[in-house]
């Protein structure tokens, strides 16, 4: 069948293996200094490719929702402990709010007693008040509106997913006592431990944005990665996360003739979008 748009060649991006390797040095040498939690949620706010948990360990999961990672969700009535980061996901048989918490690396899991510190303490508590949250079908509700759950999505099975980062391996590896009790500091079903060591790129995230609820039903661009590109199976998304080209004005990372062919590209694929055209390539991208 005839493709119904026209590729155009502009200046190319940074290649993407040398955005990953630059992008996980800069975060290895991040968590080595103390910096407060604010620093690492801007570092990993504007390079995405770096945050856990869009696959929930399915390897069939599709896409994110709008390729997006969500930056400090709303959850209606939790005005205090919000996540820091949320993905969407989904599968043939369930969707997945991925909520994911980051505190320091220098915070401790275990006081010198061995005991749980009141900072993981508190961390884990957060966890508690989503679950309880989510245990709502009104709430459900809310959020599947707030954040434009399709139909088709909704009507599976929603699976919640929490994800706390949290503190460094080297408190706990030379330590057989702590590594037996680590398994136990969030024993449930829902939930996972992850160190910031963890932490590193996930080249199937390359084509992610980060963005922000901005009203129900609406979205807006934080940020813009240096390796975006306006990509046919994704030009959908410019139809529900505004304020993409202004995003890409602000990554002074995009050289000058790539920000000017992309906003100049953004909003010919946003009328492709509205078209509703299925017809087209996976991989075709500018």
């Amino acid at each position: 069948m005839r493709l119904t748009y026209e590729l155009e060649t502009g200046p190319y991006h940074i290649p993407d293996d040398e955005y990953f390797k630059n992008t996980e040095c800069r975060y290895a040498e991040l968590i080595s200094q103390r910096h407060p939690e604010c620093t690492i949620h801007r570092f990993l706010e504007k390079h995405p490719v770096m945050v856990p948990g869009y696959s929930s360990g399915s390897s069939s999961m599709l896409y994110p929702l709008q390729c997006a990672l969500i930056s400090q969700p709303e959850l209606p009535g939790i005005s205090i402990y919000r996540p820091d980061f949320m993905w969407i996901s989904a599968h043939s048989m369930a969707w997945y709010p991925t909520l994911i918490e980051i505190e320091t690396p220098h915070k401790r899991f275990f006081t010198k007693k061995g005991r749980p510190t009141a900072d993981f303490n508190q961390a884990r508590h957060q966890l508690v008040q989503w679950r309880t949250w989510f245990n709502d079908p009104v709430n459900v509700q809310l959020f599947n509106d707030r954040y434009r759950i399709p139909d088709n999505v909704r009507r599976r099975t929603m699976r919640l997913h929490m994800i706390l980062v949290y503190g460094r391996r080297a408190e706990f590896e030379d330590r057989l006592d702590l590594t037996s009790q680590m398994a136990e500091l969030l024993p449930g079903d829902d939930e996972e431990l992850m160190s910031f060591d963890r932490l590193k790129v996930d080249p199937s995230l390359r084509d992610a944005i980060t963005v922000r609820s901005k009203a129900p039903s609406a979205y807006e661009a934080l940020w813009i990665p240096e390796i975006f590109e306006t990509r046919v199976e994704l030009a959908c998304r410019l139809l529900y996360v505004g304020g993409i080209s202004e995003a890409v004005d602000k990554n002074p990372k995009i050289e000058r003739g790539r920000r000017e062919f992309l906003k100049r590209r953004i909003p010919y694929w946003k009328s492709w979008a509205e078209s509703s055209s299925s017809v087209f390539r996976f991989g075709d991208g500018e």
